[in-house]
């Protein structure tokens, strides 16, 4: 009997124990709520220039001849930074050419007409074919007498005939090929030709392009970020990795991510205090110049105690203000990490 009360005692401290621990350990169901901040929005950040790194690719596929800048240099608007084997296009835009200086010869030539001695010589052929017409034509005056007084053979009138239409035939012949020299070209002829040099022209400037393509150029004035182009590499504009990536670096700003909690109270021209863990006892100041009219997935973490990592954010830009004589460059660097504080107002002070 006193075994049976020991263990219903000891089940019934278990018991207990575990509903003590139970209700201890209960977590409150989310509310979707995140507690009040105060009047300030803590952000990651990342340190970018003026504008987000650009990677370049060439435009057409080919094989790295030259590679003409490297990492940290900076180079101004359409400095060549690395060159193809163009050899292949260089032999498109000479063939093009000369196919274009053919058409404007034709052009000319049909312009210009015949040549003084080609119309010198059809004209004497027309005078050459006339005499034999007149020959012709008066022997057979003589036989057509002859024959009328059967003083010949048929055959023979037959024969002399025969001669004078072939005369009267290549006489008719010179005649007309003496026009063709001495007369203007036709409108059709010029506007065929002149067709043709257009194409010539469109071909001409389209392996020019394409030769162009084959030298790769800073679009804007930048600082060369990252280079994986060696001499010899094929490349194109589908490669993975781009050859080269630049950035204008010629001033720094911060983008910022900002919780959708937040995103709301986020107002261009909001004071920003920035600081880096790689520049301690170093706080910079800016303002909020931009925003993202839209929220995107989150980027960055801040590993703050109850950051979410399922919501979006709000992307926005800060301009920084630096002391006098002081350069952007000195302890910022492009794609540094940072954390952005902004003094905003509450979320009910926003309407006042």
């Amino acid at each position: 009997m006193l075994r049976f009360v020991l263990i219903v005692a000891a089940l019934t401290s278990v018991v207990a124990l575990g509903v003590l621990i139970d209700s201890r350990a209960t977590i409150a169901p989310p509310t979707g709520e995140r507690p009040a901040v105060g009047d300030r929005i803590f952000a990651p950040g990342i340190v970018e220039g003026v504008t987000e790194n650009v990677d370049l690719r060439p435009q057409l596929a080919g094989r790295i001849l030259e590679v003409l800048v490297h990492v940290g240099q900076t180079v101004a608007q359409d400095d060549v930074l690395l060159r193809l084997d163009d050899r292949e296009h260089r032999q498109q835009v000479e063939l093009a050419a000369a196919q274009l200086e053919m058409a404007r010869s034709q052009l000319e030539q049909l312009e210009n007409g015949a040549h003084t001695q080609e119309r010198q010589q059809a004209a004497a052929e027309v005078r050459s074919r006339l005499a034999r017409l007149k020959q012709a034509q008066r022997s057979w005056e003589r036989i057509e007498r002859l024959r009328r007084e059967s003083a010949v053979a048929q055959q023979q009138a037959d024969d002399q005939q025969s001669m004078l239409e072939t005369a009267t035939a290549e006489y008719e012949a010179a005649q007309a090929r003496f026009a063709l020299l001495d007369s203007p070209p036709r409108a059709d002829e010029v506007r065929l030709a002149r067709a043709r040099i257009r194409a010539s022209e469109a071909e001409l400037e389209l392996a020019q392009i394409n030769l162009d393509r084959c030298t790769l150029r800073a679009p804007t004035p930048a600082q060369v970020l990252d280079l994986s182009a060696e001499v010899g590499e094929l490349t194109g504009p589908t490669s993975a990795k781009p050859p080269i990536t630049i950035a204008d670096t010629s001033s720094l700003r911060v983008r910022a991510f900002i919780e959708e909690y937040d995103a709301p109270r986020v107002r261009v021209g909001m004071k920003v205090q920035v600081a880096a863990d790689g520049l301690p006892g170093r706080e910079l100041e800016g303002k909020v110049v931009r925003l993202s009219p839209q929220m995107t997935r989150k980027q960055f973490t801040n590993d703050q105690p109850g950051e979410r990592l399922d919501i979006k954010t709000r992307e926005i830009w800060i301009d920084l203000t630096l002391p006098q004589n002081q350069s952007p460059a000195s302890g910022l660097v492009v794609g540094l990490r940072v954390d952005v504080i902004l003094a905003a107002p509450l979320p009910q002070d926003q309407g006042s």
